[in-house]
């Protein structure tokens, strides 16, 4: 199971419906902030795994194979599928957040992503 809410309500749930022996793969990042964690009833009783994840790194089996270039084509390749238009709520230019920013954080149209352009 992955969690990535940035929650730590989330984690907690995440380990109270995994099932026994299952790996609870953390997504999150919670910076300096502490986590409180029940670990004892069914993390120890199911045989749960809790292990971190951080996106900026591979895996020392596959580094070789995948360098940041080699990973950062993929990524900007994929984006180019019409299919994830979906996901996009519009665009905008930097200079324009001040504005902008007041209207996506009360949108609760399901706004997902809003590009913003660096021009």
């Amino acid at each position: 199971m992955i969690h990535a809410s940035g929650a730590p309500d989330g984690l907690a749930t995440a380990l109270a419906i995994a099932g026994f022996e299952a790996s609870v793969i953390e997504m999150s990042w919670y910076g300096t902030r502490v986590v409180p964690l029940t670990l004892g009833g069914t993390f120890h009783a199911c045989r749960l795994t809790l292990r971190s994840s951080q996106v900026g790194a591979v895996p020392p089996r596959r580094r070789a194979r995948w360098s940041r270039r080699r990973r950062l084509a993929l990524a900007l390749s994929l984006l180019r599928d019409p299919v994830f238009d979906v996901l996009l709520s519009g665009d905008s230019d930097f200079s324009a957040l001040p504005e902008l920013m007041p209207r996506l954080a009360a949108a609760s149209g399901g706004v997902l992503c809003h590009t913003v352009r660096y021009d």
